[in-house]
């Protein structure tokens, strides 16, 4: 495997991982791993990288696009962005087994 193959993936996996982390906290979903995090994440790249690239096309030919046009930054938004959407898609097909619907008991088993 050529190293640049490997930074490429590396970069994958570290762009999902952030973007899973921060979309479950914004969603606080509760009932997620590290891999599905960065699995979501990685999957939601591709959602937002769509949309972005639909709504905030690039100027010109070989420039970058986006809203930063900062492409790591960029990529970090895109790939939240799209998971918070394949999150909201996820829980209105297979309502409460996403997000982690917290219904109070657990607070009502703290002794206070």
């Amino acid at each position: 495997m050529k190293l640049i193959t490997f930074i490429s993936i590396l970069q994958w996996i570290i762009i999902g991982g952030v973007a899973g982390y921060v979309s479950s906290l914004l969603l606080k979903a509760e009932r997620q791993g590290c891999l599905i995090k960065i699995i979501i994440g990685i999957a939601g790249a591709f959602i937002g990288g769509f949309m972005m690239n639909m709504l905030f096309p690039p100027p010109q030919p070989g420039q970058l696009g986006g809203i930063t046009g900062i492409g790591f930054v960029d990529s970090i938004i895109n790939a939240t962005v799209g998971a918070v959407i394949l999150l909201i898609i996820l829980e209105i097909i297979l309502p409460g087994k996403q997000l982690g619907v917290d219904d109070g008991s657990k607070r009502s088993r703290r002794r206070r």
